[in-house]
């Protein structure tokens, strides 16, 4: 078995894309420790209500590309709402340890907002 690098060790950022995708993340992270505390079972549940964007973005964008050009998918679309509906299962295992509260209900729904719009515009812009 190789040997695997130690768990404090990180990737060092290259350029401003990684130096920018390090704060972002490293941002979200700390209001995210600050809010949920210990609480980790409502932090998967806000984090897989997010998980699942990706892959209806994708596949709906995916659908209407593949009405627009009058051609098949090659099967992108059921693998990225397959992908969507995955997370969605694991939402609903969370949710049998953690019942989120009216705010964190709240927080789900802007948090999902604000991916979606962000998922939708990275898709249509990138290649």
């Amino acid at each position: 078995m190789p040997d695997t690098p130690p768990l404090e060790k990180h990737h060092t950022p290259k350029d401003l894309s990684d130096r920018v995708a390090l704060a972002i993340t490293k941002s979200l992270r700390f209001f995210a420790d600050v809010f949920f505390a210990r609480r980790y079972g409502h932090r998967a549940v806000v984090l897989e209500t997010v998980a699942a964007v990706p892959g209806m973005v994708g596949g709906a964008l995916q659908h209407l590309r593949s009405l627009r050009h009058l051609e098949g998918d090659r099967g992108w679309i059921q693998t990225l709402l397959d992908e969507a509906e995955n997370e969605r299962m694991h939402l609903m295992t969370f949710l049998h340890i953690a019942q989120p509260s009216a705010f964190e209900r709240l927080l789900i729904v802007l948090a999902q907002g604000v991916f979606y719009n962000c998922f939708f515009l990275l898709y249509l812009i990138s290649p």
